[in-house]
């Protein structure tokens, strides 16, 4: 996150009052910014306009804005986001110290917006301090591919520039979010899910406090190929036909595998696309095993063997 300060010049040549915001993390880590300068002498030059950057690390979206404003005249604290006027969602106004009249205001914040608390004073002088919120960029090329019986590998490309962006968030059917730390990080495996299951899944990037548009989209898990049906077509003295099918679900590949029954040595057609095969080259004095296998993301089945 960025912080800009920017100091009045128009109206506030010399501030009356010390002023300056400052931002709490969850560690209690004050991150404070100066605005103004009152010292009952001469101004002392602030920079026109400065640029922080801020290393919070809060615990949640929500984190509180605290702007304090210190000795002078009394004071007064507007706060608005985006130049609207929000003083009233304000959540305290404490006296700290009745002998330098230091006053703070704190706001809780989440959403990506401008907000600005400026002090002034009835000398007149004012002087303000703005946070800048922006949502990190949403990763792009979002995909999820099933790559077992009961798991999902999502991947995604990290957003360029990766600006704020410290970690993933994915969100699943289901079950609670699964938090992912690293900017860089571009793939991640959901495990334990419901084979035959259809999930709804949800990927944004997080920045401290903030979240990416999220990319949403639904995948069904599919079963390992039901029971092997396979036929003998045809058969001759150095020839077999095959044909076959699978009673349920979706099948990726099919593989013929054939040995002879007295010896280790297999063979095997490699992966095939259709549901016939003819082997050649048989021993007619041979008596051969074969089976069928059928294999998709979630497993492979295999037929009963067949002996011929």
């Amino acid at each position: 996150m960025v912080v800009r300060l920017k100091r009045n010049t128009a109206t506030d040549p010399a501030a009356e009052g010390i002023y300056h915001c400052k931002v709490m993390d969850n560690t209690e880590t004050e991150q404070r910014i100066y605005v103004g300068l009152y010292n009952g002498g001469g101004d002392i030059t602030i920079s026109e306009e400065l640029t922080v950057e801020s290393d919070l690390n809060a615990a949640s979206p929500q984190f509180t804005l605290t702007c304090v404003s210190t000795g002078g005249p009394a004071t007064t604290v507007t706060w608005t986001r985006d130049n609207v006027n929000i003083t009233g969602e304000q959540n305290e106004t404490v006296l700290n110290d009745p002998v330098t009249a230091q006053y703070t205001h704190t706001l809780t914040i989440a959403a990506a917006r401008v907000y600005m608390c400026m002090v002034s004073n009835n000398k007149p002088s004012t002087a303000s301090a703005s946070i800048t919120l922006e949502d990190p960029p949403s990763p792009t090329d979002v995909t999820a591919v099933q790559d077992g019986p009961t798991s999902i590998t999502v991947t995604w490309t990290p957003p360029s520039p990766l600006g704020d962006t410290t970690g993933y968030r994915i969100s699943f059917t289901g079950s609670s979010d699964v938090d992912i730390d690293g900017g860089f990080t571009n793939s991640y495996t959901l495990t334990g899910l419901t084979n035959e299951h259809t999930y709804t899944i949800s990927i944004v990037a997080t920045s401290e406090h903030l979240f990416s548009d999220a990319t949403t989209f639904e995948i069904a898990l599919v079963p390992a190929p039901g029971q092997m049906l396979v036929s003998v077509s045809s058969i001759t003295a150095t020839s077999i036909s095959l044909s076959w099918s699978v009673s349920s679900g979706r099948v990726a590949s099919w593989e013929v595998v054939w040995r002879p029954t007295d010896r280790g040595t297999e063979s095997t057609s490699g992966p095939l696309s259709g549901t016939t095969y003819t082997i050649h080259h048989l021993d007619p004095s041979t008596i051969y095993t074969l089976t069928v296998s059928a294999t998709n993301v979630a497993g492979t089945t295999d037929s009963t063997p067949i002996l011929f």
